[in-house]
């Protein structure tokens, strides 16, 4: 009988070891996707600020040239829409570029003091951006390594959390990546 009893409790320590090992390791894969997440939206948050941005732009470009700007007219057309955040981070750049060269183009257009305030505020935005995705690719980078890892990858099945690709941009070279390169 006390065989029998230090068996029953020698299975049932081993079964709750295994659990509480199971639990951290969960743990460790949804915190690393929970930052993932915040960073992601961080990033989509700061890409609609730096819409309005070039909204603003948009009317001081077009009440001081003649230039057609569908390309910010399709930027609103694309906000609306659900598309990526890459997708719409390269839209909006484009449209940042655009405003550079207006600026280069008519001298007298950075005169204007609303415009030179969203220049600062685009630039001020850069920043944030960076931050972000370095942010993302920072915790992305471990949330890789972990799921790469023989008993994290079982748990990561179980929880669905799948290798997520890295934010385009920045200086991230591993080797062992597997084709989720940059």
């Amino acid at each position: 009988m006390n065989a029998i009893i230090i068996v029953i409790l020698t299975l049932i320590i081993i079964i709750a070891f295994l659990i509480m090992i199971y639990i951290n390791m969960a743990n460790k894969l949804v915190y690393s996707k929970i930052r993932i997440d915040e960073a992601e939206k961080s990033i989509i948050d700061e890409l609609n600020r730096r819409c309005e941005l070039i909204k603003k732009c948009q009317s001081t470009i077009e009440k001081n040239t003649k230039m057609d700007l569908t390309l910010f007219h399709e930027l609103e057309k694309i906000q609306t829409t659900s598309i990526s955040s890459y997708d719409l981070e390269r839209k909006v750049t484009e449209a940042i570029n655009i405003i550079y060269l207006v600026k280069n183009d008519y001298p007298k257009i950075e005169e204007k003091k609303d415009f030179r305030e969203t220049l600062r505020k685009l630039n001020e935005s850069d920043t944030k951006i960076d931050a972000a995705k370095s942010f993302y690719n920072k915790n992305n980078n471990k949330l890789v390594t972990l799921l790469k890892k023989f008993p994290y990858n079982l748990v990561a099945m179980t929880k669905g959390i799948k290798i997520q690709p890295y934010y385009e941009g920045k200086d991230i070279f591993n080797e062992d990546d597997d084709g989720i390169k940059i």
